[in-house]
């Protein structure tokens, strides 16, 4: 696998522990590179809309990482604390 779908995957991974539920869209430019691809007639207009897609959605990626990334990692703990604040309470229910 290529260096880049490394590097998107890795990316996908981080957004998924910062977003579990999913509340940050991406910009759907590659969805439209992507139906492009779909259209080309030739193999070769075709990998050059798969490529300029690939690039729109690893572009995406890091806009909602970066740009968001300062806002989704303070809700990740923030979540984070308040369910170990949560089961810090029922373990203390349980042992009294």
């Amino acid at each position: 696998m290529p260096f880049r779908y490394h590097r998107m995957e890795r990316k996908e991974q981080l957004l998924e522990l910062l977003d579990p539920e999913h509340e940050v869209e991406l910009d759907g430019t590659f969805l439209n590179r992507l139906a492009a691809a779909l259209r080309a007639s030739s193999p070769s207009e075709r990998q050059q809309a798969l490529d300029k897609a690939t690039e729109a959605y690893e572009n995406a990626l890091d806009d909602v990482l970066y740009e968001n990334g300062g806002i989704l990692a303070r809700k990740a703990e923030h979540d984070a604390r308040r369910s170990q604040n949560l089961s810090g309470q029922l373990g203390s229910r349980h042992s009294g």
